[in-house]
């Protein structure tokens, strides 16, 4: 999309934030009196976090109107549909951007103040409850198209503060759109978190000063850039990259392609709002063949996170067979992940959504995955901050919100080529483990 759109769509959006909530032009029957909209915000609220919490599909109308105290036909008076509903808490939840971002960069305060002012006015639990943008792919035309134009447009305004914030000298030379990316990403990811740490009480005020914390200072004790830094051969995880001739290997690609092709649909689109027959239509295939070699749609679920998780398990072994201290590790691993997200002969299936749809042995499958995944992240995080290599953090804090700079990579935001994806995934590696505060002159680093 071209940034004159985005910029164009955020400022005539901005241009009606005064209000709390949409327009009469944005809305077919905007509710008028101050107790209609109220209710109309305290039911984005309640979608939002269902949205969170199970999905879209998962999300009952029916529970959201009892929980309410809502009569179904007055529910049915706010959204016409579960589609209308996504698309206002979708539309909501960028409004709320926007005018949280607006606000903060009119106080005044340095860039890196303006952005924790965006991130915590966001993110407060007084706030709006903002729903990440899973399942946009359920939305049709224009719908979608507006959700992304809004978007876009909260991007390139955060990537406007952050390039002035450049030339001011505060923040450090970097890729702008990356780094509002990974920033709105953050924001997108907290309210999720908790689905992967049902385990562990967080702690919302603590995670809101970590991440701002990590958007100024990054994870590095030696905040010095790295000129060369490490790739990893990704090779073994591309599709077609080796040719199976034997029954048994014809199998398993077929299984591959089946997987691949399903965890870029559900990345899309979501996979609470992906049919079996979809999948099969982008194989050009049938749903028999389906069935025949994956199962029904939770055991493609299943097998889709599985695979995800054993792509990650490959690349954090990968990365600790190299000759690397444990923070040139855990960098090398982050910048093959966010190749690999964005690769489409790799597509692992992005985590945090379908989880509620999963089988209970499904599910005990899927956590144990998580863990081995988390153990081996944590033991890496402890070994290089015993090498000084890595900032005094709460390691638990940061492995709730390690995803969060890098779970848009696999979101249908931007076509990329395969050498702006290296670029991106350096960005992405370099806002972890920089953050976006001005460099001393000449910081560069080895390898």
């Amino acid at each position: 999309m071209p940034n004159g759109l985005a910029k164009g769509a955020l400022r005539r959006y901005v241009a009606g934030m005064g209000r709390r909530t949409v327009s009469e032009d944005d809305l077919a029957r905007p509710p008028e009196a101050p107790p209609l909209r109220a209710r109309f915000e305290a039911l984005l609220d309640e979608a939002a976090r269902q949205f969170n919490d199970h999905g879209v599909l998962l999300t009952s109308l029916p529970d959201i109107a009892d929980g309410l105290e809502l009569s179904r036909a007055a529910l049915y008076y706010y959204v016409d549909d579960r589609e209308d509903l996504v698309f206002k808490v979708y539309r909501r939840s960028v409004e709320v951007l926007a005018r949280n971002l607006e606000a903060s960069a009119q106080t005044g305060q340095t860039v890196l103040e303006s952005i924790n002012a965006f991130v915590a006015a966001t993110l407060s639990p007084a706030a709006p409850e903002i729903a990440a943008l899973n399942e946009i792919g359920l939305l049709r035309e224009p719908e979608r198209a507006t959700i992304l134009a809004l978007h876009a447009g909260v991007i390139a305004r955060l990537g406007g503060i952050l390039e002035g914030g450049i030339r001011a000298g505060e923040i450090r030379r970097c890729d702008t759109d990356v780094a509002a990316r990974c920033i709105v990403s953050m924001v997108y990811w907290l309210p999720l978190a908790h689905r992967w740490r049902a385990w562990q009480a967080l702690d919302r005020q603590r995670l809101i000063a970590l991440i701002c914390d990590l958007v100024a200072n990054g994870v590095a004790a030696d905040r010095r850039e790295i000129r060369s830094p490490v790739r990893m051969d990704l090779t073994p995880l591309r599709a077609g990259e080796t040719v199976a001739l034997d029954p048994a290997g014809l199998r398993e690609a077929r299984r591959e392609t089946i997987l691949r092709t399903a965890s870029r649909l559900f990345d899309a689109k979501g996979i609470d709002t992906t049919s079996l027959e979809e999948i099969a239509a982008a194989l050009g295939t049938s749903t028999r063949t389906l069935y025949r070699n994956v199962g029904d749609k939770p055991s493609i679920v299943k097998a889709c996170y599985e695979r995800a998780f054993r792509i990650a398990l490959y690349i954090s072994d990968a990365a600790g067979l190299l000759d690397l201290s444990a923070a040139e590790a855990l960098d090398a691993q982050q910048r093959a992940h966010a190749i690999a997200q964005q690769d489409p002969a790799i597509a692992p299936l992005r985590h945090g959504s379908g989880l509620d749809a999963l089988a209970p042995d499904a599910r005990a499958v899927v956590d144990d995955m998580a863990d081995q995944l988390t153990v081996a992240a944590r033991t890496r995080i402890h070994q290089a901050q015993a090498e000084n290599e890595i900032r005094r953090l709460d390691a638990e804090e940061f492995l709730v919100l390690a995803t969060g700079p890098s779970a848009w990579l696999a979101k249908p935001f931007i076509e990329t080529t395969p050498q702006r994806r290296i670029e991106i995934a350096d960005a992405v590696a370099d806002f972890v483990r920089l953050g976006l505060t001005a460099l001393d002159a000449g910081s560069e680093r080895g390898r």
